[in-house]
């Protein structure tokens, strides 16, 4: 008896037939995926706060090849814990996560609450030459014109007032060695205290202890 031949639907069927769906499979993968990422999310939080620490001590750069040396060893460690990944793009997503959580708690770790690390800022400087205040200094430069259009002979440290800030508190404020008070937004020593001989000095240090110094020289006999 002769062999029935095959129809064309029969024969593309046999040829494009999906393979069987393994449901347990899947899952597994599935599940080892996401025990991959929720690890790989703890891992970055936790070197971004190593790494903040680090940097605190002063060690930048060891800071900085720590959050690097995690990333080689993240393949190896998640296969130990049985969380790898199957597909390169997963990698390849698992890699960029690490780096943008792990740079935010980098981020975080060195800034408040948990850490201050920038010293406090002097914004400007101005002077009352007797009628109104001018700036002769404003950050980052000194304004060279107006410090020569004063008549410094008429100017004492209470015609000098300072704007400083910092990120969480400026505890203390110097003018030529004397103790400045914040009024109306500005630090100011209070009385006279003699004739500015040549050079402002103004030091501000802030709740962490940082200090931050900025040193004017102003003409004398003007």
């Amino acid at each position: 008896m002769a062999k029935r031949k095959k129809t064309p639907e029969e024969e593309e069927k046999e040829l494009f037939q999906e393979p069987e769906f393994d449901e347990v499979e899947f899952l597994k993968s599935e599940i080892k995926k996401a025990k991959g990422i929720i690890i790989v999310f703890l891992l970055a939080i936790v070197t971004g706060f190593i790494s903040g620490y680090i940097q605190v001590m002063g060690v930048t750069a060891l800071a900085a090849i720590l959050g690097f040396a995690v990333i080689f060893a993240l393949k190896p460690l998640l296969k130990k814990l049985n969380a790898e990944f199957k597909e390169r793009s997963n990698w390849a997503y698992a890699v960029i996560a690490f780096l943008l959580i792990w740079f935010l708690a980098w981020t975080v770790a060195i800034n408040p609450p948990f850490n201050d690390v920038s010293p406090p800022q002097i914004r400007s400087v101005e002077v009352y030459n007797g009628t109104a205040w001018v700036t002769i200094y404003s950050f980052p430069h000194t304004n060279d014109k107006n410090i020569k259009a004063i008549n410094w002979n008429k100017v004492t440290l209470g015609d000098i007032r300072v704007k400083a800030s910092d990120n969480v508190e400026v505890v203390s404020v110097e003018i030529n060695g004397h103790t400045a008070v914040l009024k109306d937004g500005y630090y100011m020593v209070s009385g006279s205290h003699g004739e500015i001989l040549g050079k402002i000095v103004v030091k501000v240090w802030d709740k962490a202890g940082h200090e931050s110094d900025l040193s004017i020289t102003v003409p004398t006999g003007t």
